[in-house]
């Protein structure tokens, strides 16, 4: 037969067994469980699908089974600790399943720091320390199949606040424990190290922060390939790092190399958040001067486009114009930083384009307009009223 142990130093007292609330450690800042009710929800996980469970401490034993008992119109199976009814069923924690109980019973040994193991024995010596002992057929298979539940790969990448491992994943871990189920698997596995709040089933409380700390990290990275197979993906198909946002993080100075390349290149797999984060916020870098570039006849539609803008009222050469390669699939114009920004593809579209563009950009940097807001539309409406009065030489 085979037992499963999970051996913690120092005796335990016998009333955090049989009282629930009640959890005392030595590291109460970084235990995974504190709720008070982890080992009493595993015995009866335990005794309810068949497995036995003893556990030895300061040279003593205790023994769980169960009690058959009618409470009002139903009979259930009360837990006993050496023949003692206890306080619970075996209902407790009635949609958990044993590999929960194993996750129990081995955070318990993470959070004593100590050990848990296979043995052909029950080994029960224990005079000064507490020794847990699991058998049965479905403890056994949880436990062959523990490496989903407890990650046990070496990280390629740790951080501050996560570590990063090789290889796909339905789950995010948190201190090497299964906790959060993805709505889609991530193309790599991701450990949460920093503190966060758990449920009573031991998941993820607020899961937002799961994404903020994988961004974070995400974004010091300095290996490329890494940030290539997380940024470049089809948003249609990829995996769960495809939706991750880069609106508010601070970004490093290779994931700022790694998307400026990509942009210049017009890469449509780029994460779109970080393409618009880029173009907010490091427009400089991104941008080209191709004005010298022009030819003779885009030159001459530039001119014609100014001169006939200043005819009207506008005089947009009061900003410099850049023409630039790099503003972005299907953006036109931009303004920044008092210059006014062309596409050079907004040429190849005639003068009356380039002088619709030169005048939208413009009237952004002269009068602080936005797109698609009511003041920019009352402003165009006024203009072409305006010039309607002087066609026609009268007054409204």
């Amino acid at each position: 037969m085979k037992y499963f142990v999970f051996e913690n130093p120092g005796v335990i007292d016998a009333r955090s067994i049989t009282t629930f609330g009640v959890s005392s450690k030595d590291t109460p800042a970084t235990a995974i469980g504190f709720f008070g009710t982890g080992l009493k929800y595993a015995i009866a996980i335990l005794l309810r699908n068949g497995c036995g469970i003893t556990i030895y401490s300061g040279g003593k034993k205790y023994t769980f089974g169960v009690f058959r008992e009618k409470i009002r119109n139903d009979e259930f199976n009360l837990v006993t600790m050496n023949n003692t009814k206890l306080g619970f069923t075996t209902e407790l924690g009635k949609t958990w399943e044993v590999w929960q109980a194993l996750r129990e019973l081995h955070c318990n040994c993470v959070d004593e720091l100590g050990a848990s193991y296979e043995n052909t024995t029950p080994d029960v010596q224990s005079r000064d320390c507490t020794k847990v002992v699991v058998q049965g057929s479905a403890f056994e298979q949880a436990w062959m199949h523990r490496a989903s539940v407890f990650l046990q790969s070496a990280p390629i990448h740790t951080g501050e606040k996560v570590s990063i491992h090789p290889g796909s994943s339905e789950w995010v871990f948190y201190r090497g424990i299964r906790t959060y189920k993805l709505s889609t698997p991530s193309l790599y596995t991701y450990n949460i190290l920093a503190q966060m709040q758990l449920t009573e089933d031991r998941t993820v409380k607020y899961d937002w922060y799961i994404t903020q700390y994988v961004v974070e990290e995400v974004a010091k990275l300095t290996d490329e390939k890494m940030l290539d197979d997380i940024l470049l993906q089809n948003m249609g198909a990829g995996s769960w790092e495809r939706c991750l946002h880069f609106s508010s993080c601070q970004l490093g100075e290779t994931i700022e190399a790694v998307a400026l390349k990509h942009m210049r290149e017009f890469n449509r797999n780029l994460n779109a958040s970080l393409q618009a984060r880029m173009r907010e916020y490091a427009f400089e870098k991104l941008v080209s001067d191709d004005t010298d570039k022009l030819s003779v006849l885009d030159k001459k539609r530039l001119e014609k486009s100014l001169d006939f803008l200043k005819k009207i009222g506008h005089d947009c050469s009061a900003y410099p114009i850049v023409v630039s390669e790099n503003l972005g699939e299907n953006v036109l114009g931009r303004a920044h930083e008092g210059k006014i920004y062309l596409a050079h593809r907004v040429f190849m579209m005639g003068t009356k384009m380039v002088a619709g563009t030169v005048l939208e950009e413009y009237l952004h940097l002269k009068h602080g307009f936005s797109d698609c807001e009511r003041p920019m539309q009352n402003f165009l409406f006024d203009a072409l009223i305006s010039m309607g009065e002087q066609v026609l030489g009268d007054v409204l």
